[in-house]
């Protein structure tokens, strides 16, 4: 007798569009079957709850770039730049709520590149290119984090090792933290994340107020200039790419979606996520839109 799984594994077979017929009845029963057989193994993936996803969200989202923000503002003035952000956060909203419904259809996705497999029509070269973007997305971050880490502890410690040796000292930190199976496990250290980052954006925001002057900037040195001003529109003679950098480095921060598949496959209750999408969308349209207008005196 064919097993509820035996029928999923039929329907991926090359020629079947998967999601163009499946009722929610349907979905449910196939996110049940997948919970109770993946619960039957030693390591259960399918744990989380979306308070734990919300949490890992936030520690995925909730990063070192909003502190950039600022510099876009000081370019494309305020009006574009809040009109960015605030339409960056609505973008964001919708394509993340149409992946997931798309998985919901298609429960037996696990990761982006499933999903780009099953977007494209089970095609097998939309597969191998999904995971070639996941592969260079995670190399690039990596790269970054080490970097960002080597400089972190080379400004905080004064010592003479090099930055070479700091970065070998951050990228082993980085291997013994990435050491759990499941997300539910990391979601723990996702908290410890957040909150870091909390208090790294208030310390940003208390210290740029306190300052009588910025100690630099990119056009000259304060008082040189004379006193800081702020704009509602970009400055005359502002160029196109400066204006595009502005607004990628704001659009940046709203494209966390290629890891929903992956945190999505191990919820317990998938179609829960939108609960945990709204409590990102929330964080993150209070973190992205009010700390960088303050900082730039907006």
């Amino acid at each position: 007798m064919a097993t509820r799984m035996d029928e999923i594994d039929e329907k991926k077979q090359g020629g079947y569009a998967l999601g163009t017929e499946v009722d929610p009845s349907t979905s449910f029963d196939t996110i049940n079957a997948l919970v109770a057989e993946d619960h039957e193994h030693d390591i259960k993936l399918r744990t989380m709850s979306w308070q734990k996803t919300a949490v890992l969200l936030a520690g995925d989202q909730v990063c070192l770039a909003i502190m950039a923000q600022s510099w876009s503002l000081s370019v494309l003035g305020w009006v574009p730049g809040i009109i960015t952000m605030v339409l960056s956060g609505i973008l964001f909203w919708i394509t993340s709520i149409t992946m997931h419904k798309y998985i919901m259809k298609n429960p037996q996705i696990k990761d982006i590149c499933d999903f780009g497999y099953y977007v494209f029509g089970q095609s097998k070269a939309a597969y191998v290119f999904s995971a070639f973007m996941l592969l260079a997305n995670n190399i690039l971050l990596i790269g970054f984090h080490v970097l960002t880490g080597a400089k972190v502890l080379n400004t905080l410690s004064g010592h003479t090792l090099c930055t070479a040796v700091f970065s070998v000292i951050v990228t082993i930190m980085g291997v013994i933290v990435s050491t759990p199976r499941t997300l539910h496990h990391v979601s723990f250290m996702s908290m410890f994340s957040s909150a870091c980052m909390g208090i790294a954006i208030l310390l940003f925001l208390i210290f740029a107020g306190i300052e009588t002057a910025p100690l630099y900037g990119y056009y000259g040195d304060y008082p040189t200039d004379g006193p800081v001003k702020t704009y509602a529109f970009p400055l005359p003679g502002t160029t196109f790419v400066n204006c595009m950098n502005a607004v990628l480095n704001i659009t940046f921060l709203w494209v966390p979606q290629i890891l929903f598949p992956t945190f999505i496959s191990e919820m317990e209750r998938p179609q829960d996520f939108p609960k945990a999408l709204a409590v990102l969308a929330v964080i993150s349209a209070i973190l992205f839109i009010v700390p960088p207008p303050s900082d730039s005196g907006i």
